[in-house]
C-alpha cells in the first residue's frame, strides 16, 4: 500500500497543483460554452496538441451544436481525416455535401452534420475523438477513414514522436497526456525533441519525404491490426451512443496519381538489379516513343525480376490501359498504389479490413457504404481518377457529391420512420446542380480550388512524381476554362450563387464567409462586412471569421474595429501566424508600433520562415528609422519562400514600391503561374515591367488581362498607354475608344484619345 498509495498521492498533489495554477490545455474534442445565449458545444482548438505538438497540429473545422437537440432533429457526426474533412474545401466536403443532400430531400426536417474530421489524424486520434463524441447526442455516426494509417501519429512512417509502439503503449500515453502531470512531460519532451522534419511548424505532405515504407515491412502488420482493432472500437462508441453507424471504403486516385516514391526488392543480387535496371531503362523509351505493346513487354519482363516496384507497376498499367487489357491495367494500378513508399493513401487490405469489419456488425444498426467499388464503377474503365480527385486522395466537387450520394444512400437507412415516411419510395434524390446551388458553389470557388491544389502541385512529394508534367498540364487546363470567373462578371454571378444559397440557408455560416470574401474581392465594404459580421456571430468559435472579418474592416481603415476582431480569433487560435501579422498590420496602421513589433516577432517566433512578418517588421522598422535592421528583415523576407500567390503579389508590390524591379518580376511571375486567372495581378506585373523600362512584357501582361477580362477598363486604360510607349498609335487610339464607347466620361480615355486622334490618320473611306 505505501508503494503504491505514497506515489499515487503525490501524484494526485501535483495534479491538483497544476490545475490550480491554470497549467495546461483541455483536451476534449468538444467543449462546452455558450452560443447566442443557449449552451452549446464547440471544437478544441488545442485537441491536436497532444499528437502533434502546438505547433504542428492542425485545427477541427468549426463546430457549434446546442446541447440539447432540437426536437425532431436528425444529428450526424462525420469522422476521418482530410478527405472526410473536405480539403482542400470543407466548405463543399462530404459533411456540407451530405447536409445539402437530406436537408433538400427531406426539407421540413432539420438536419445538423458535424465535421469531426481533421487533417492529418488517424484511427488511433480517430478513437479519442469518437470517445469524446459521445456525449454529442449523435443520431448516426459516418466513417471515412483509412488515407493516414501509416503516416499519422503511431503509425510505421509517422515523423510525430514514436512508430509502431505496441497498441496498448499508445492508448496508455494519450490517456496520460489528458492530465496535467502528462503534459508537462510532454512539453519539456516537445522542447528539446528534434524534428525529423526539420522544422516545427506544418510543413504538409513534404515533411514525410524520408518516412518510406514497403508494403512488405513488418511494421506494417502493427499497421493493420491496430486499424482494424480501432475501426472495431469506434463503432462500438456509436452504437454504445445510442446512434447507427455508416461504415464506408476510402476511394483514392489510381489512374492519374503515380506513386510518390518507391523501390525495389532489398534482397535483389547486383546481377539481378542490373537486369531489373536495364528492362525498366528500355521500357520507358518505349513508352515514351508512343510503344505501348513493346513498352509493356518490356515491363512485364522486369516484373519477373521484381515486381514490387511501385513506379515499374504503375507504368505497366499504363500502357495496359492504352492497349485495351483494362482488367490488367486495374489489377497494376491498384498494385502500384499499394506499393507505394510514400503511404498517403488507403490500400486495398484497409480497404478489405473496413468490409470485413462491417461485416462483422451485421444486423446491428452498422452499415457499410463501398465507396471504393462505387467511384470506381461511375469512372472511366473502373479506375477512380482525376475525374474524382484533385490529386492523389482529396475529391473535387463531383467526387464528394458522388460520396455523399453513397453514403447517404446508407445513412437513409438509419433514418427514423417519421423522417422517410415523408418521401416515397423511388423519389429521385437531389441532383448534384441543386447541392451546387445550396452551398453556393460558383466557378469562383472553382478558380479558389485549383489556386490551392496549384500550389501543392509545385512542390514535393508532387514534384517527384513521374506524371507531374501531366499533371501541371491538366491543372493549367482546368484553370484555363475557368479563368474568367475572376473577372468582375464571374465575381457577380459568384456573389449572386452566394444570396440564393443565403436565402435558402439564411443561418448557414459558411455560405454567409464566402459572400464576405466575395463582396471583399468586388468593393462592396458594406457587403462584405455585414456578411463577415454575420458568419461570427453565427459561428463565434470560428477564428477563420473573425480573421475575416478583422481583415475587412483593416480595408476599410478601421483598424480600431480590426484589432478587437484579429484579438477575438488570436484568443481562439494562438499559433496562427497570418492573423498574428494581420493584428501587427492593424497595430501600424492605427501607429502602435511598438505593440506591432511586438506581434510581427510573436508570429516569426512561431514560424521563422514566415516572409510576410519579416516584410511587415521591417517596414515597420523603417518608418521607425532603424534603417540597418529593416534591410536584415527585407533580406529575411526575400529569402523565405511563400507559395501562395497573394502572399507572393503581395512581396512582389512591396518590391516594387522599393525600386527592386527584378526581385518584383520573379514575385509576380511566380504568382502568376498559381493563378494565372487573376486579372489584378497581372495588371500589377504589367507596371512593374513598365516601370522597368521592359514595355514589351508589360504589354504581354496587360493583353493577357484584357483577353481574360475584355470589359475591365484599367487594363485596357494601361494596354493602351503601353502601345503609345511603343509607338503603336493607331492600337492605342483603339483601346481607348473602347474604352470610351463602354463609358464616355472616362476622363483618362478620354485625355489619351484626344491626344492621339491628331496623330492618327483617319482610314480612307471607300470608293464606288
Amino acid at each position: 500500500m505505501a508503494l503504491i498509495g505514497v506515489p499515487a498521492v503525490l501524484l494526485g498533489a501535483i495534479e491538483l497543483a497544476l490545475r490550480l495554477a491554470g497549467f495546461g490545455y483541455p483536451t476534449a474534442f468538444l467543449l462546452p460554452d455558450s452560443v447566442q445565449a443557449q449552451k452549446s458545444w464547440v471544437q478544441n482548438n488545442r485537441f491536436g496538441w497532444p499528437f502533434f505538438g502546438p505547433q504542428k497540429a492542425r485545427l477541427p473545422q468549426p463546430i457549434s451544436i446546442p446541447q440539447t437537440k432540437a426536437p425532431g432533429a436528425v444529428r450526424i457526426f462525420v469522422f476521418g481525416e482530410s478527405a472526410a474533412y473536405g480539403d482542400p474545401q470543407p466548405e463543399f466536403g462530404l459533411p456540407r455535401m451530405l447536409q445539402a443532400l437530406l436537408s433538400l430531400r427531406y426539407p421540413g426536417v432539420k438536419f445538423e452534420v458535424v465535421n469531426a474530421a481533421m487533417t492529418a489524424i488517424n484511427s488511433h486520434v480517430i478513437l479519442r475523438i469518437a470517445r469524446d463524441c459521445r456525449k454529442g447526442d449523435g443520431d448516426i455516426w459516418v466513417l471515412y477513414m483509412g488515407n493516414n494509417e501509416v503516416v499519422g501519429p503511431f503509425g510505421a512512417g509517422t515523423i510525430f514522436g514514436s512508430q509502431t509502439p505496441p497498441l496498448t503503449w499508445i492508448r496508455a500515453s494519450i490517456a496520460l497526456k489528458r492530465t496535467q502531470i502528462g503534459q508537462l512531460f510532454d512539453s519539456f519532451f516537445q522542447r528539446f525533441q528534434t524534428s525529423l522534419a526539420g522544422k516545427d511548424d506544418w510543413g504538409g505532405m513534404e515533411m514525410f519525404l524520408n518516412q518510406q515504407v514497403r508494403a512488405d515491412e513488418p511494421r506494417m502488420d502493427s499497421v493493420y491490426r491496430d486499424f482494424q482493432r480501432n475501426l472495431a472500437d469506434v463503432i462500438r462508441e456509436g452504437r454504445r451512443s445510442g446512434a447507427g453507424v455508416v461504415v464506408s471504403t476510402v476511394a483514392v486516385n489510381v489512374k492519374d496519381c503515380a506513386p510518390f516514391a518507391s523501390s525495389c526488392r532489398p534482397n535483389l543480387s547486383e546481377p539481378e538489379r542490373q537486369k531489373l535496371d536495364g528492362l525498366y531503362r528500355a521500357g520507358v523509351q518505349e513508352q515514351q516513343s508512343g510503344l505501348n505493346r513493346e513498352a509493356a513487354e518490356m515491363f512485364r519482363q522486369a516484373a519477373l525480376v521484381d515486381d514490387s516496384m511501385a513506379e515499374l507497376r504503375f507504368r505497366q498499367a499504363e500502357c495496359e490501359l492504352a492497349l485495351g487489357a483494362i482488367p490488367e491495367a486495374q489489377r497494376d494500378f491498384n498494385a502500384a498504389r499499394d506499393l507505394d513508399t510514400l503511404r498517403f493513401r488507403c490500400d486495398s487490405r484497409l480497404n478489405s479490413i473496413i468490409r470485413q469489419t462491417a461485416a462483422n456488425w451485421n444486423g446491428e444498426a452498422v452499415l457499410l457504404a463501398d465507396a471504393e467499388r462505387a467511384l470506381g464503377q461511375q469512372s472511366p474503365d473502373g479506375l477512380c481518377g482525376s475525374n474524382f480527385f484533385y490529386e492523389h486522395a482529396h475529391l473535387n466537387f463531383d467526387g464528394n457529391y458522388r460520396l455523399a450520394r453513397t453514403i447517404a444512400a446508407q445513412v437513409e437507412q438509419l433514418l427514423p420512420r417519421r423522417v422517410t415516411g415523408l418521401v416515397a419510395a423511388g423519389d429521385p434524390w437531389p441532383a448534384q446542380s441543386d447541392c451546387a446551388r445550396r452551398l453556393g458553389w460558383s466557378a469562383w470557388s472553382q478558380c479558389q480550388a485549383f489556386s490551392e491544389v496549384a500550389a501543392r502541385l509545385a512542390r514535393p512529394p508532387f514534384t517527384a512524381q513521374l506524371n507531374h508534367d501531366a499533371q501541371l498540364r491538366r491543372i493549367r487546363t482546368l484553370i484555363d476554362g475557368v479563368r474568367f470567373a475572376t473577372a468582375p462578371a464571374g465575381l457577380a454571378a459568384a456573389i449572386k450563387a452566394g444570396e440564393a444559397a443565403e436565402r435558402e440557408a439564411p443561418d448557414d455560416p459558411v455560405v454567409h464567409e464566402q459572400l464576405a470574401l466575395q463582396k471583399e474581392q468586388a468593393g462592396d465594404w458594406a457587403g462584405a462586412t455585414a456578411e463577415a459580421r454575420r458568419a461570427a456571430d453565427l459561428l463565434p468559435s470560428s477564428a477563420v471569421h473573425w480573421t475575416r472579418l478583422g481583415v475587412i474592416l483593416a480595408e476599410q481603415r478601421r483598424p480600431e474595429e480590426a484589432i478587437e476582431a484579429f484579438h477575438r480569433a488570436v484568443r481562439l487560435d494562438s499559433l496562427n501566424v497570418w492573423t498574428l501579422r494581420s493584428l501587427a498590420l492593424a497595430e501600424a496602421l492605427l501607429g502602435q508600433n511598438g505593440r506591432a513589433i511586438q506581434d510581427f516577432k510573436r508570429a516569426l517566433a512561431l514560424n521563422p520562415r514566415y516572409g510576410l512578418a519579416w516584410l511587415g517588421l521591417g517596414t515597420v522598422l523603417e518608418q521607425a528609422g532603424r534603417q540597418a535592421e529593416a534591410a536584415d528583415c527585407f533580406r529575411a523576407a526575400l529569402t523565405n519562400h511563400v507559395s501562395r500567390p497573394h502572399d507572393l503579389a503581395t512581396l512582389a508590390r512591396f518590391c516594387r514600391s522599393h525600386g527592386w524591379f527584378a526581385e518584383a518580376s520573379m514575385n509576380y511571375d511566380e504568382a502568376i503561374k498559381l493563378a494565372p486567372w487573376d486579372v489584378a495581378m497581372r495588371i500589377d506585373a504589367g507596371q512593374n515591367f513598365s516601370a522597368w523600362g521592359r514595355h514589351d512584357d508589360a504589354l504581354r501582361q496587360y493583353a493577357a488581362a484584357v483577353q481574360m477580362a475584355p470589359e475591365l477598363e484599367p487594363a485596357r486604360l494601361e494596354l493602351g498607354r503601353e502601345l503609345m510607349k511603343l509607338g503603336r498609335n493607331p492600337e492605342a487610339l483603339a483601346q481607348f475608344e473602347e474604352v470610351l464607347e463602354r463609358d464616355a466620361t472616362n476622363a483618362a480615355a478620354l485625355d489619351c484619345a484626344r491626344t492621339l486622334r491628331g496623330l492618327v490618320p483617319k482610314p480612307a473611306k471607300g470608293g464606288g
